[in-house]
This record gives C-alpha cells, structure tokens and sequence, in this order.
C-alpha cells in the first residue's frame, strides 16, 4: 500500500471484512480493535504483516476511556482540555468503519444526555471516537434486527440523531438495507440472502455536493435475486462460482482463461471427504423418499408455486398425542397477562396435523416401516420438522438444505441464506456435502488469501465457519460505499492528493459508480428478464418475516 491512499479505522474487526471492501478502494488501515483472539490472528495474518505498525487493540475500552460527562459537547469540551485521550487511536483518519453488535441502549429515567443511555454498549466507544477524531466518513453495519421492533424506536433512532443532531453528520433517518443477493456479481453481489442495516453518514462540512441523505440504490437494476446459480454464476468473469463442483471445475479445465483458476479453487477446496453426509445422517434419505412420493402422487396437485408442499413447517411428531398435548399445553400457559402469546403454535399443530391426514397415502404403511414411522423415529426431534421452500423441485438433488435447530429446511440451489456464527453451513443436495469453509468465505465475497491465512494459523473449520459467519460482505460493502460516495460527490472534484479525492478516484473506477449510465442497457436486458420483485423471492429467514419461527427448538 502507497501513501496515495485513504485511511481507515476498522472497528470489531472480525476477520477483516471491511477491510477487504475498503482496501479494494484504495484504502490503508491504520488502527485496528478485535477482541476475539481466533479472529485477531486471522486478521495479522491476512492484512497486517506489513501494513499496520502497531499490534490491533484486544479491548477497545482500554484506547476509549470511560467518561462521566452527559453530553457529547462535554464530553468534546473535556477532550479539548486534554481530560479525555484516546489512546493508540490515530488523530486523522477518513473513514470509520464498524460492523458492532445490535444491543439495547438504557432507557432509565436517571439519564441526563445520549452518553448516559450508550455507556456501557459498543456504540458508546464509537460516539467518542466520532465526537473527538470527526472522521469523514462513517460506515456501520448491523444485524436487520436494529430495525426491528425491539430497537427501531430506541436503538436505532439514538444512532441516528446522535450522529446528525450532536455530532453535525448526514445520514439516512430511514433504515437503508442491502444485501449481497440483490446485487448482481458485477456490482459485486453473492448468492446469499444477507440482510444488514448499512448506516453511512458524512461530515456535513464536507459537502458541496448533494446534502440529500443517502438512500441507495439497494439493487442492481435489472438483476433478479432468482438469477443466482451456487454452483454455475461465477462471481466475476475470471472467478469460479462460490461453490465448486467436480463439473465446474472439469469445464473450466477446458477453457484457456479459466484452467488456472480452476486448479487453484480446486486445490483450495482440498479434500471434501469429510464434508459429506454420513450414515448418521439418516434424515436425507427419508426427506429424498418424501418429496418424491409427494411430487410423483396424482392426488395433491401443485401451488400456484409450482410445490405440492405447503407453504408452513410441518411438525410430525403431531400424531404423538403425548407430545402434541404437551406443545398445546406450552401454548395455552403463555396466555396470561404479562406472557408472550404463542397462538402460532396452535396454528402450526392444526396445519401439521391436517398435512399427515391429508397426505396419508404418501405417509401411510406397515407398523414401523412407513414414511411416518420412519421420520417420527428419527433420532434428533428436530428432524422431525420439515420446511421446504424448494417449490416445484422434485429431489433433493436440486436444492440446498439446512439442518437447523428449528428444524430441517429446504430450498433451491439458488442463493444461500445468511450465513451465521454457528456451524449450520448449507448442505448441497446434488453432491450431500456441507460448503467448505473456503465456500463460505467465497459466499461472503472474500479473497483468497483470508481462507490460506486461516490455514496458516491452523485454526479448526469450525472457528472458519464462525468468522465467516459474522463478517460483512465484501462486495455489497463495495458497492454501497462507491453509490454512497456518487451520491454526495459524483460532480464534485476533489484534491487527488487527499483520502477523500483518492476514495473518489478509486470509487469511479468501480463498476456500480456506472449504474446510471447503464441504465438504459440494463433496462433492456431486464426487459427480458423476470421483473425485479420480491414476490417470487425465497424468504430465507423465516424469524425476519415472522419471528414466531425462532422458537421451533
């Protein structure tokens, strides 16, 4: 990295997410905090033999003291007087950048200003970093949770007006959501259901451009989320898909601009052996022999989807009155004052046990050897539940398959749903094996050398499925700060010389900044595409769009 750059500061760092996004646009990182010691490790190893002079800070609180003021100006005033340093924390930088984790800010009534409802969270090391270095540019990410109903109103807002009412930023009062798998793999997009608060704000003093908050756009024009193949688009040109197959890997062997690529993915995937299901996994052939018999009976006919399943978890244990009499019991003890209602579990039972009589040829048989027999005598009880979002698929073959602790859920093997800090990596139903964590972090938009830095520390995947799990996606971090930054400077020139002129420069060259120009070509292309619209999307977290589901245990 040369002086000709922009710097940045990399909060809750992960494994470096943000500083993939930042550092593909001309960006030099110059404080890094990271408190988990795996994480911090993958971190050295990838981005900082050579770039940062000093160790990354384990605990942030220790170079942000905590202060007693109430008020962002007293707390300004206290830095001014020298009462409040901010260790080891450069005094100029560009952009802060943070993916911090969602928590509840204290709504006491002995508080006197934003510093007594943040101190104590994550976001409280963040407001004094902003108040006293005055960054130009602010780039936090968060869990779409922020935006929920536990914390729009709270959480959320406080962000918002402390950063334009106190601290003199512009930014976006409404909630601005991306996710990679609607983007498409030029504009730096994955094949990933991902959706994340993006909260970018700018320094008002800085514009001399558009003072309009920043709101997207959140898409690719023209591009369909449904387009995404796992295992056939390629993620740029020259790249691989995000999943690596033997047949991809036999075709591109045959091609002169993809043979190389293909050997190093390949050698990069290693030895999937141990990723495959196992005889333990009992549950995949008894699912495969059900959604065959299902789509092969002429006695259920099809959604308008195309699914002969329905659209809701089906629970079988429900023909256990034993276990049935419990979970209605369950329901019916949470409808006293002060308890939170689960009405939707009595729901759930009715349509589940509807399913098992309506579709009691399919399920039907001898004692102990019947299809029901076989799923309700499936040794972990929440393999009894079954989710299929595949819709007109007719094996398992064609889908992508997660074992969660709600359940086991199937769609297309179209994009994945969000990756998460646990090991529930998607399952490929066509070659019954888990994605790699090499997968996963090509799932997340990472470079090659982040996967070799995790082999380098000879960490355990587990520990890689985690770190992937909790980072930000690279490229939809890309592209939401090259649109972010033609929204407030596309007409603006700017000193080359400085972080923001190169930021500018590096964002111009970058495929999204041309959107707009291209708009007409993408229109036409999209004309003969599927319309954009999320109405024959996949919902991929069921909890997002009813929360009821996060407690199918």
């Amino acid at each position: 990295m040369t002086d000709d750059a922009f710097t940045f500061i990399d909060l809750f760092a992960g494994i470096g997410g943000f500083h993939a996004a930042l550092s593909g646009l001309g960006g030099r990182c110059v404080y890094v905090a990271e408190k988990d010691p795996a994480a911090r490790r993958v971190y050295q190893a990838a981005w900082l033999d050579k770039e940062l002079d000093k160790e990354p800070t384990v605990d942030i609180n220790d170079d942000v003291p905590l202060d007693t003021g109430h008020t962002v100006s007293e707390l300004v005033e206290r830095a001014e007087r020298g009462e409040i340093k901010l260790t080891n924390i450069p005094k100029d930088f560009d952009v802060l950048a943070a993916g911090f984790p969602c928590q509840a800010f204290s709504k006491s009534g002995k508080q006197e200003g934003v510093l007594d409802q943040v101190r104590g969270t994550l976001f409280y090391n963040i407001l004094v970093i902003v108040a006293i270095r005055r960054p130009k540019i602010i780039f936090l990410e968060n869990v779409k949770n922020l935006v929920g109903p536990a914390h729009k109103k709270t959480t959320y807002r406080t962000i918002i007006e402390t950063l334009t009412k106190q601290l003199g930023y512009v930014v976006n009062p409404d909630p601005t959501i991306f996710s990679p798998h609607f983007l498409s793999p030029e504009m730096g997009g994955g094949p990933q259901s991902r959706e994340r608060v993006y909260i970018l704000a700018v320094r008002n003093d800085l514009l001399t451009g558009s003072d309009r908050p920043f709101t997207g756009p959140v898409r690719s024009p023209g591009w369909s989320p449904d387009e995404w193949r796992l295992t056939e688009t390629r993620l740029s040109e020259r790249d691989a898909p995000a999943a690596i197959t033997d047949e991809w890997v036999e075709s591109a062997l045959k091609d002169p601009q993809l043979s190389d690529r293909a050997r190093e993915v390949s050698r990069l995937l290693g030895d999937i052996e141990q990723y495959k299901l196992t005889k333990t996994d009992d549950w995949f052939g008894v699912y495969e022999t059900l959604v065959k018999k299902v789509s092969a009976s002429a006695q259920h006919k099809p959604n308008s989807r195309g699914s002969r399943f329905p659209g809701h978890p089906i629970w079988f244990n429900v023909k256990d009155e034993a276990w049935a009499a419990q979970e209605r019991a369950d329901a019916r003890a949470h409808e006293v004052p002060g308890a939170k209602a689960r009405p939707w579990k009595v729901e759930f039972l009715d349509k589940s046990s509807r399913f098992v009589t309506d579709y009691v040829d399919v399920l039907d048989g001898p004692a102990g050897v019947s299809l029901l027999d076989r799923i309700t005598e499936l040794k972990n009880k929440a393999w009894r539940k079954f989710e299929w979002q595949a819709q007109d698929a007719t094996s398992l073959s064609e889908c992508l398959i997660q074992v969660r602790p709600s359940g086991i859920r199937v769609k297309k093997a179209t994009y994945t749903p969000a990756l998460v800090a646990i090991n529930q990596a998607p399952i490929l139903g066509k070659d019954k094996r888990r994605l790699t964590p090499y997968e996963a972090g090509r799932v997340q938009g990472f470079p090659d050398h982040v996967f070799k830095a995790m082999q380098r520390v000879g960490q355990p995947d587990g520990q890689s499925y985690k770190q992937f799990g909790n980072a930000v996606h690279v490229g939809t971090v890309q592209y939401a700060l090259v649109r972010f930054m033609k929204h407030h400077f596309g007409n603006v020139e700017l000193d080359g010389g400085t972080g923001l002129g190169v930021l500018l420069k590096h964002s111009r060259a970058h495929r999204a900044w041309r959107i707009d120009e291209d708009a007409a070509s993408l229109a036409a292309v999209a004309g003969e595409r599927a319309p954009l619209t999320l109405a024959g999307a996949i919902v991929d977290d069921l909890e997002d769009a009813d929360p009821r589901l996060a407690t199918l245990i």
